[in-house]
């Protein structure tokens, strides 16, 4: 079956379970070329938006670099009955669940959503493609997605045609898109592999077809562990080094060719690079041989509560406001974020902490954490210490003498990523302690 051609010609539709920042954008994409989508979520609120013809996820546009107007998003229709998602001529399933839960690899909706799927009758003469988006733990493929199906005693690579296409996109740069970066994709076999490069080739231009699951499952994980240990090592070093600027250090280290740009941070987070290493860890058949992860994911959980201590001590014991929420700069996501343990780890110090994200609502914020949030930047003079985690828009366009009518002498200033350091000088010449994180002397008390 051609897939490609049956999904462009309007005969065929594209099913994508989960419509979070992947799936959403999966369909987007594949509707921006023509291509009729239906997408799944247990999220009424989601599904609700998207059938009013809206993004139920802030900034997206942003990161697409578009608006997605009214004719695109009518190509998309959202159910919460995963029943729809078995209609006849829907050929194509994308999977873009969740395989995390609390900071651990969690398979239990894959499982699901594939149990559902083995209700569908193809046959060898007009089968299914399945593609899954998800990061796998190594050896979860067989197990959980060729396993329920073989045991559903439907043939695999046959009856249903199902390989693994783990996403890359960036959501930080309308650059770093599916359209543009390249992509490891595989099948159970030849034709699978075939079949997944015309599909996804609608919206993909760099496709990297490797004849072995077992490989490509392992891709997505793998890089992800990599970026996790630079980036711990990038923090240990910063703390090692307190009199140096550590920053500077990697951001000239990276002028090597072979060395990309790593800094120190409050922590990470999201849904990818703090699992990634129990990921890798939870697949291998040897693991203790993987010293290093099991180093990694030590010292990357206790990073934010070492900021906090940090913190609590050059601000003398005085409250600290947290600018941001979520993880990264201008999305509405804080799964595994580290301001969750910088605050827990004032609070277990016994300071008053609030938060503020332009994204998050007060009682969303007071559920979430635990803690009021203040109006920016109005109330940034009640704080002894302020740490900036993720760098807003918002905070990166607040003119400098709005900001500092509200900062005052004294206080002291953590910056993750370094969005104010444009205004270090004036920082200094106001009394007030700022530094980045890693450089010389942000950690001195």
């Amino acid at each position: 079956m051609n897939f490609r051609c049956q999904l462009i010609d309007g005969k065929a539709k594209l099913g994508v379970w989960g419509t979070g920042y992947i799936g959403l954008t999966t369909m987007i994409n594949f509707a921006k070329s023509g291509v009729y989508c239906v997408g799944y979520d247990v999220d009424a609120r989601a599904v609700e938006s998207l059938s009013r013809g809206e993004l139920h996820i802030p900034t997206l546009d942003y990161w697409l670099g578009y608006k997605p107007d009214k004719a695109l998003m009518g190509m998309i229709r959202a159910t919460g009955d995963w029943r729809d998602m078995l209609a006849e001529d829907i050929k194509v399933h994308l999977i873009a669940i969740p395989t995390e839960r609390n900071g651990d690899p969690w398979f239990e909706p894959l499982e699901d959503v594939i149990t559902k799927l083995s209700n569908r009758k193809p046959s060898i003469d007009n089968p299914d493609l399945i593609i899954i988006e998800s990061t796998l733990t190594p050896g979860m493929f067989d197990k959980v997605v060729v396993g329920i199906l073989e045991k559903a005693e439907l043939a695999v690579g046959w009856e249903f045609l199902i390989g693994i296409a783990p996403r890359r996109d960036w959501f930080d740069s309308p650059e770093k898109n599916l359209k543009a970066l390249a992509r490891v994709i595989g099948g159970t076999n030849p034709e699978t592999s075939e079949a997944m490069r015309d599909v996804l080739g609608i919206i993909c231009d760099k496709l990297i077809v490797v004849p072995d699951t077992k490989i490509v499952e392992m891709v997505k994980a793998t890089e992800n562990s990599i970026l996790h240990i630079c980036a711990t090592y990038a923090c240990q070093m910063a703390s090692a080094y307190p009199d140096v600027d550590v920053g500077e250090v990697f951001r000239l280290a990276a002028t090597h060719w072979r060395i990309p740009l790593y800094y120190p941070s409050v922590g990470t987070g999201g849904y990818c690079i703090p699992v990634s290493s129990k990921y890798i860890r939870d697949g291998a058949p040897h693991p203790e041989f993987l010293g290093l992860t099991k180093e990694t994911l030590r010292s990357d959980y206790n990073q934010p509560y070492y900021i906090a201590e940090v913190m609590f001590k050059k601000a003398h014991g005085g409250a600290i406001g947290i600018l941001g929420l979520s993880y990264k700069r201008d999305l509405k996501v804080h799964t595994l974020s580290p301001v969750l343990r910088i605050a827990e780890g004032l609070k277990q110090i016994g300071v008053v902490v609030k938060v503020f994200d332009p994204y998050y609502a007060a009682e969303e914020i007071r559920r979430i954490v635990g803690v009021d949030t203040f109006r920016y930047p109005d109330d940034l003079s009640q704080f002894a210490g302020l740490i900036i985690v993720p760098p807003h828009r918002l905070f990166g366009q607040t003119p400098k003498n709005v900001l500092f009518e509200h900062l005052r002498e004294g206080q002291t200033i953590l910056d993750n990523e370094g969005i104010w350091s444009k205004w270090k000088d004036d920082f200094i010449a106001k009394g007030i302690d700022y530094h980045r994180v890693g450089d010389k002397g942000w950690c001195v008390i």
